[in-house]
């Protein structure tokens, strides 16, 4: 995947001050990327094309938590913007935290190309009319109350990326708990007619 390639990368020595439960897991130092790839791949094409055209948009993966920071940073000495840092633990456990930290950089970058001061998708933002319109659908969807658990239900921006996430890996259980996002999510990001 070109974004992976172009976009992801990991820390120096991260398999070294792992710990060692999480270097029996990867075996070798290019593991975690392609664990993050595996991941990266439940989601559409289309949308990994859009962000490769972004400016910003970075995966780190590193020792720490898992966080998404907007705005400039560095990674490994060279300028980044709009970095999502993946922690190794996180990959290790094959949990979901993975996907909901990209959640956030896909949720900034559909919201306002990434700008720093622009509307996330979450705010109501969107970088085409079609975007616009689904990110004010989704700005309903949360006050419903139906997040599928509770990092979904402690804020919008979490109730996208944790929706995501969970669409990805068990859709069943979130169509269950929450049809309504289900069906927003299927019927944007992962439609290729809405991507035209």
């Amino acid at each position: 995947m070109a974004w992976v390639h172009a976009r992801v990368r990991s820390a120096p020595r991260l398999l070294t001050q792992a710990p060692h439960w999480v270097r029996e897991v990867f075996d070798h130092e290019w593991a975690p990327v392609e664990a993050l790839s595996a991941q990266a791949h439940l989601l559409p094409a289309r949308l990994w094309d859009y962000l490769l055209s972004c400016a910003g948009g970075f995966a780190l993966i590193c020792p720490s938590e898992s966080c998404y920071l907007p705005g400039a940073t560095t990674i490994r000495g060279k300028a980044a913007t709009n970095v999502a840092f993946v922690s190794v633990e996180d990959l290790a456990h094959g949990n979901d935290w993975a996907l909901h930290v990209i959640g956030h950089l896909i949720d900034h970058h559909l919201g306002c190309g990434g700008d720093p001061d622009g509307l996330w998708l979450t705010d109501g933002g969107g970088v085409t009319p079609g975007w616009q319109e689904a990110g004010s659908r989704l700005t309903s969807l949360y006050p419903l109350g139906y997040g599928i658990d509770e990092t979904a239900r402690s804020s919008i921006r979490d109730y996208f990326a944790q929706s995501l996430a969970i669409y990805c890996r068990d859709r069943q259980r979130l169509n269950v708990a929450d049809p309504q996002i289900c069906r927003w999510l299927r019927d944007t990001l992962f439609d290729e007619r809405f991507w035209w």
